[in-house]
């Protein structure tokens, strides 16, 4: 039995940190001959994402609750509360995607775990926008889903090319972008009445304009990642660190697009 070791040269980086170059580096070794495959990728990737929704729906229902009014007239509302395992979810999904960055081999089983605290803790957040701005949600997962075709119809053209220098770009644009949210936190403790002034919505939507800019460029450097490890033949079983990556990138868009409609919404 051979050993297939995927390696590469083109020094292409993702802008996705769960798609780093160690995916194809040395230390993933595989005692099988079989290859990744893109139908792979798409069919893990779609499993993940079945298992993000259900816990999704999860988060939603545990996050809402039907409180009548008036029940001789038949009339009731819903009430949004954070549920009790949130934070618990929100942890337990952080060390999850932390152990599988360290070990990608355990994405097979810690990415569906951390399909489902993700999506659960997704659910609710959801379950709060929508209740503030109705079918905002349904908007931002139709916005995605647009956004996730352009981008691979960029990618698939060759408009945009995942070259090193744009990964670079990406990279640096989500650091500075963690610079900022990291600004802004320690910002609001000692002033929190900002958050809700006319000029940080402005500021505001300017900045998650950039992050769907950078989520959808860093679709575009996920799509070739995953072209280089099939045409450098990685092992089968990084497929489903391949699909755990292009689902972190997809959560992060969808959020990114979430808070930019809120902020419209509160806006008009």
């Amino acid at each position: 039995m051979t050993t297939t070791t995927a390696t590469a040269s083109t020094g292409l980086h993702s802008g996705n940190p769960a798609l780093s170059e160690k995916f194809i580096a040395t230390r993933l070794q595989s005692t099988s001959t079989r290859s990744m495959s893109v139908a792979g990728v798409s069919l893990k990737t779609l499993v993940l994402l079945a298992v993000l929704v259900a816990g999704g729906v999860w988060g939603w229902a545990s996050a809402t609750q039907s409180v009548a009014i008036d029940v001789g007239s038949g009339y009731a509302t819903t009430t949004v509360t954070i549920p009790g395992g949130f934070w618990l979810a929100s942890f337990a999904a952080l060390f999850f995607g932390i152990f599988i960055a360290v070990d990608p081999r355990r994405a097979a089983l810690l990415g569906l775990l951390y399909a489902i605290c993700e999506g659960f803790c997704l659910g609710a957040i959801s379950a709060a926008f929508d209740a503030q701005t109705e079918g905002i949600v349904g908007a931002a997962i139709l916005s995605t889903l647009c956004v996730f075709i352009v981008a691979l119809l960029l990618y698939v053209t060759r408009i945009i090319k995942p070259t090193q220098k744009l990964a670079f770009a990406v990279v640096a644009g989500i650091g500075g972008l963690m610079l900022l949210y990291t600004f802004v936190f320690f910002v609001s403790i000692f002033n929190w009445t900002w958050l809700y002034s006319d000029s940080f919505r402005a500021v505001g939507i300017a900045v998650t304009l950039i992050a769907i800019v950078l989520a959808a460029l860093s679709l575009v450097l996920d799509f070739g990642t995953i072209d280089l490890g099939v045409r450098s033949g990685a092992p089968k079983e990084l497929e489903w660190y391949m699909g755990f990556g292009l689902m972190v990138t997809i959560v992060w868009l969808y959020i990114s697009i979430l808070k930019l409609l809120a902020l419209l919404a509160r806006n008009r």
